[in-house]
């Protein structure tokens, strides 16, 4: 699930909005690149934030990538404050296997959020980490990406799943750096948790008991060391 900031500032005194256009559908964009779109290997979801949460893609809305990327590149940015507890218990949501049918998630996958904020929280505060702790309770592993300096790190920290699951790019343009490292690390995820799936459930076939190369690319195949 790709959460991404909308908020105001991200395109103050911008015209052309390169900064959302560019850079965060762009990051986006990348994501999806990495591993193999399909309704029986990996599916993406996309919400943007502000003050309100809009879910924009599903799940199960495009089993294919060339449709997820078109899909992407036509999502406009609305503004506003930044509320990260409205998306955090939206995202936990849309990833819970008992709302599959409305959203598309799927029981016995890895569950991933990566969310990319520019600003510090100024919307029901006080909720964001009981939001986030709710969600890895439910088995979601987040990672946080902040952009600038006015994101609030330490608070992107707690959020995350584990404090290096938190990556920081100073300005927009320095965006993409963060993609290789962020690519591993969800790689590396998906394959701890297909292994211990599959070791746990020997008798069962699932979609988890695909290998590994099945949810990543042959780029970060290579990086990860696996098979």
């Amino acid at each position: 699930m790709l959460v991404l900031d909308q908020s105001t500032s991200i395109v103050h005194d911008q015209p052309n909005y390169n900064n959302w256009y560019v850079s965060i559908l762009g990051f986006a964009k990348s994501i999806v690149m990495s591993f193999p779109i399909d309704p029986s290997l990996t599916q993406v979801g996309v919400i943007k934030f502000s003050d309100h949460v809009e879910i924009v893609i599903l799940l199960n809305t495009y089993s294919d990538r060339d449709s997820l990327l078109r899909a992407i590149d036509d999502l406009t940015i609305d503004g506003g404050n930044t509320n990260l507890n409205a998306a955090l218990t939206n995202a936990t949501e849309l990833l819970d296997p008992k709302n599959g049918q409305r959203y598309g998630a799927r029981e016995d996958v890895p569950k991933i959020l990566i969310m990319l904020a520019d600003g510090t929280v100024n919307t029901e505060k006080h909720l964001t980490i009981d939001a986030a702790d709710k969600a890895k309770a439910a088995g979601i592993i987040i990672y946080t990406v902040g952009v600038g300096p006015d994101i609030d790190s330490d608070e992107l920290q707690k959020i995350a799943s584990k404090p290096e699951y938190f990556f920081f790019a100073s300005n927009f343009t320095e965006l993409n750096g963060v993609l290789r490292d962020l690519e591993e690390n969800t790689c590396q995820d998906a394959k701890s948790l297909l292994t211990t799936t599959t070791a746990t459930t020997p008798t069962t076939t699932t979609t988890t008991n695909r290998k590994p190369t099945t949810f990543c690319s042959r780029f970060i195949l290579r990086k990860c060391k696996l098979p």
